[in-house]
């Protein structure tokens, strides 16, 4: 539905306050964030289908692609834009111009990538584009946020934009911590709502023991309960879609592949059904436009005096490391830089080691992968074992007495500190049981000649015991 141009404005208004129309308040569509923590979860494919599910359903749906880094809503629906988000900006064109039309009716607002860096837009751009976002929201029931993976500074804004965070979620334990780690990072900006979608699991059964690992980890950490939306089941259709770009969503209803779409988007339109009023999608931009001037310095907001304004909380370490983290990993992500971040990371390991006097790297789990793999790992190998003699002592095994007794070190007698991360019932497996280690210190034996008498007598009742078929336990018990 094309929406109306906006009606002119008072002199003594600003232009960028989104408006209300005469007749009543105005209608806002549910805004809700599908995000993840990390990438590869299949958070764009639920994104494009949940949508086009929803229209089926007959409702309006409006898709705006919010990964500033890796737009992939329209190649998910084999449609291609033509103009962007500056050209909106500049004032050329209307929003409507350059949002695509998609399957069932969906409108996309393809590669949002300015949006992000809405606080470095001038003044004009800024009112144009929040009048402009004000404008078409009444003409959708859901805006639906196809986010950024990870904890950048615009996927958390996007999130905190939403009415509701859509996490989604897969048993791989990298994807359970990234989420965890989102999530904690989240909290501390902004109360969220948080629905969680179990993706790429085989049945309901796996799908609610990895929901239980996870949300129970939440509940007990970050003292939030999560609620478990639903779940998508491992399917090669899924997989062939993408490549002919023709979601799922589009299939016959009965089609098993497009059924589990349809009970996901049942159970949004349930926890929507009876909605509270919330902030439209504009009125967030306009709030971050003004709370920042365009010299980067913090001014109060309208309404609100000096000493009113909220203090942003300084940024943690962990928050720092986090965010260092994702970059680390999408700079991995390109070719040809393998060799500059493992410098880098053998200098950063040196550096821990210099300053705490002890390895950040457990370096029995690292031989046990080189050990996976020896062909590709053989010359770090050869080296090691030129080395390892020197330490064999040290690496033989447990400390034994003159009998042969085994006698704890005092290492082994202290108890290791608690874990606080969450494991999410991952079974982590000792050093000594990932890496057997052949025990090179002899046991020592003995032989209790008081008791049993000359061993060359005992070695001929023996013999004889055997010889008049009599029993070597019978032997064992007159001695």
């Amino acid at each position: 539905m094309q929406a109306t141009q906006a009606a002119s404005m008072p002199d003594n208004q600003d232009a960028a306050t989104p408006q209300q129309p005469e007749s009543g308040p105005l209608r806002l569509p549910h805004i809700m964030a599908i995000t993840s923590g990390k990438g590869g979860v299949g958070k764009s494919s639920i994104t494009v289908n949940l949508g086009i599910t929803l229209a089926r359903f007959g409702h309006r749906v409006c898709v705006l692609d919010a990964d500033t880094g890796l737009a992939n809503v329209n190649i998910l629906l084999g449609i291609h834009p033509v103009l962007g988000l500056e050209d909106v900006l500049s004032g050329e064109h209307p929003i409507e111009d350059i949002m695509l039309e998609g399957p069932q009716g969906i409108k996309v607002i393809p590669g949002a990538k300015r949006i992000g860096e809405c606080v470095n837009l001038d003044p004009k751009q800024q009112q144009r584009l929040v009048g402009e976002l004000a404008r078409i929201e009444p003409d959708f029931d859901y805006l639906l946020l196809d986010t950024a993976a990870g904890v950048s500074d615009n996927t958390l804004d996007f999130i905190s934009a939403a009415h509701q965070m859509l996490l989604v979620i897969t048993p791989e334990p990298t994807s359970l911590t990234d989420a965890f780690s989102l999530l904690r990072l989240m909290l501390r900006r902004h109360p969220v709502s948080c629905e969680v979608v179990v993706n790429m699991v085989g049945d309901i059964h796996e799908a609610r023991s990895v929901f239980q690992r996870f949300s129970g980890a939440v509940e007990k950490y970050l003292k939030l309960k999560v609620n478990f939306l639903g779940f998508i089941q491992r399917d090669e259709s899924l997989r062939t879609a993408v490549i002919l770009q023709h979601p799922v969503a589009l299939f016959p209803e009965h089609d098993p592949s497009s059924r589990s779409f349809q009970r996901l988007a049942t159970a949004l339109e349930n926890t929507v059904s009876t909605p509270e009023p919330g902030q439209a999608f504009s009125q967030f931009w306009f709030r971050r436009f003004r709370t920042h001037s365009t010299d980067g310095e913090s001014t109060p907001a309208r309404g609100h005096p000096p000493g009113d304004t909220p203090a942003k909380p300084p940024v943690t370490a962990a928050e720092r490391l986090d965010a260092l983290r994702t970059e680390l990993l999408g700079i991995l992500g390109q070719e040809g830089h393998s060799e500059q971040v493992a410098a880098w990371l053998a200098g950063v390991h040196a550096a821990y080691w210099d300053r705490t006097g002890e390895p950040a790297l457990d370096m029995t789990q690292m031989l046990e992968r080189m050990l996976l793999a020896p062909d590709r790992h053989e010359q770090p190998l050869s080296q090691l074992r030129e080395k390892l003699p020197c330490a064999a002592p040290k690496l033989a095994g447990p400390v034994t007495d003159t009998a042969g007794n085994p006698q704890a070190r005092d290492e082994d007698r202290q108890t290791p500190p608690p874990d606080e991360r969450p494991d999410f019932g991952i079974r982590h497996r000792p050093a000594e049981e990932a890496l057997p280690v052949t025990r090179a210190v002899p046991r020592a034996h003995g032989y209790d000649q008081e008791r049993f008498g000359p061993q060359q007598d005992l070695a001929e009742r023996i013999k004889r015991l055997g010889e008049g078929g009599g029993s070597v336990l019978e032997l064992i018990r007159r001695l």
